[in-house]
């Protein structure tokens, strides 16, 4: 079996560790948004009386920002045959990160994906899309605030593989406390299977400073 094969063979895992690179991108991203209006949602509010805001959250650094979950069966697509040597490409997701912006009542999340596609030894180099699902949940009755789906490519430009790369646009959601995490999660899956997956893999939290301020 050539490198190509052994590559493919191997489903390649999450990288939960390192989330520099998309991070970096969040911070310094200037593009114009890649999809469609956002959502401003009605807040709950928080449980308890102690846990109501002060005084709001003036910095990311002032919040606990929700973690990223790659479903389980999202952070791989493959297409072609059940054997090793009748894959044709594949997508893996390799980093994922977010940012949470407070702005008043209100902060504004974007969420960052990227990975690579692999050409495998039934396919040829060229270009490939798959879908990615983004879904953000309100904890307190799981509803889904935000669910959509991209279309992403990659061209390999005659290689065996190339890279890929994901933000959202800034997401507007009520800031109920400092630990967001509490308050909202956030998911993300490659394939039509990633949206109806129901354990989740939990990704590092990129980027982040001690809370300040947290109940």
């Amino acid at each position: 079996m050539d490198a190509r094969g052994a590559c493919v063979l191997a489903v390649a895992a999450v990288t939960l560790a390192g989330c520099s690179a998309v991070g970096d991108y969040l911070s310094h991203n200037t593009q114009t948004p890649q999809i469609g209006p956002q959502g401003i949602f009605t807040p709950s509010g928080p449980a308890k009386e102690s846990e109501k805001i002060v005084k709001l959250p003036a910095s990311a650094a002032d919040v606990d920002c929700p973690e990223v979950d790659v479903q389980e069966g999202g952070a791989t697509d493959r297409v072609g045959g059940p054997a090793s040597e009748d894959v044709r490409y594949q997508f893996d997701i390799n980093d994922v990160a977010r940012e949470c912006d407070p702005q008043g009542a209100q902060f504004a999340l974007k969420v960052g994906v990227s990975g690579r596609l692999l050409i495998g030894p039934a396919g040829t180099p060229g270009d490939y899309s798959t879908t990615l699902h983004v879904r953000v949940t309100r904890e307190a009755d799981k509803k889904a605030l935000y669910d959509k789906a991209f279309r992403v490519a990659a061209n390999t430009q005659g290689a065996d593989s190339a890279q890929f790369r994901l933000v959202t646009e800034p997401i507007l959601l009520p800031l109920t406390r400092a630990r967001l995490d509490v308050d909202y999660s956030i998911e993300v899956g490659l394939g039509q299977g990633a949206a109806v997956a129901t354990h989740h893999r939990r990704a590092r939290r990129h980027g982040s400073s001690p809370v300040a301020g947290a109940d």
